[in-house]
């Protein structure tokens, strides 16, 4: 694997018996900031009583320094612009689009599915305020699926709805209502068909972890699969920068859990990939308990086993 230096965010824990779990990392304003979600109550109490899913929602936001150590930690995160009736948010994604900071995250309203939300984020405000929940043209959503990403150009945003297997690409039509429309859908296969077998991946859905980032001149993002352990696993793809099709997926994890502690081994589960200079950084939630970062040189991630990946 390229990412095994796996080290824990010195994050309050302690203050959070739930976890602090699934954070995002992005470079903004000459800095490396993260969110990350906060749990009074861990998963399994909230399958128990559902009621739990619609407290206040919790996040902290945070600055590392380039050892990735933290350098600010707040706590006190406001959410603005949300629904007057309960709601939550899960699995924030940082993007940078223009100069300013946005997210996409889950949003869950109790009695409603609404889907995928798109915020802006003020670090000065410590502040994430909803614009609109995500609607695509021309695409009926399952407002159960999770994992969409935001492809950031420099003139426009798309949205990557699904992966595997198919692909769907979406553009922006309007930021400040965050409706997206349908750009194109192609289904997809690696060009070795024992990798499907020898993987486990065959027929099962491949999701998106990852906001792309460019190194050189393509684009790379990580993609995951759960194995039949519950095992998350995450693969390097290729993305062609000029026609965002994804050309190669590599043939082995680039991360993986198994081992990982907290409440569930098997759940590792990366929220970023960034790229600073000759260094590749993951972040990720570590057994839905622990909020972690790994790093490796890009050159490792570029020496990754790639596959070919085709349109069917």
């Amino acid at each position: 694997m390229v990412f095994e230096n796996r080290n824990r965010l010195a994050l309050a824990y302690d203050r959070f018996p739930g976890g602090i779990i699934n954070p995002s990392l992005v470079e903004h304003a000459g800095a490396v900031w993260g969110i990350a979600r906060c749990e009074k109550y861990d998963q399994a109490e909230r399958n128990a009583d559902k009621s739990l899913n619609f407290t206040p929602a919790l996040a902290v936001m945070f600055q590392l320094d380039e050892s990735l150590a933290i350098t600010k930690e707040h706590y006190n995160v406001r959410f603005e612009n949300f629904p007057s009736i309960p709601w939550r948010t899960e699995d924030y994604r940082l993007f940078v689009f223009q100069g300013q900071l946005f997210c996409t995250h889950t949003l869950w309203v109790q009695g409603y599915g609404i889907g995928m939300g798109l915020s802006q984020v003020d670090v000065d405000q410590r502040s994430i305020s909803l614009l609109h929940p995500i609607t695509i043209e021309n695409l009926e959503v399952n407002t159960v699926e999770k994992n969409w990403v935001i492809i950031p150009r420099q003139d426009t945003l798309h949205c990557l709805y699904s992966f595997y297997p198919q692909f769907t690409l979406t553009e922006l039509v309007d930021l400040h209502t965050a409706k997206f429309s349908l750009s194109l859908q192609k289904n997809l296969q690696p060009s070795s068909a024992d990798w499907l077998a020898t993987t486990g991946l065959a027929d099962k859905l491949i999701s998106l972890s990852t906001v792309p980032q460019q190194i050189q001149n393509e684009l790379y993002l990580l993609v995951h699969q759960k194995d039949e352990q519950h095992i998350y696993r995450d693969f390097l793809v290729k993305i062609d920068a000029t026609t965002m099709m994804p050309i190669a997926i590599s043939r082995e994890p680039v991360i993986k859990g198994g081992d990982s502690e907290g409440f569930w081994r098997g759940f590792l589960t990366v929220y970023s990939l960034l790229i600073l200079g000759n260094r590749a950084i993951v972040s990720f939630g570590e057994g839905e308990r622990y909020a972690g970062v790994a790093e490796a040189p890009v050159e490792a991630l570029l020496n990754a086993e790639m596959l070919a990946l085709r349109e069917m």
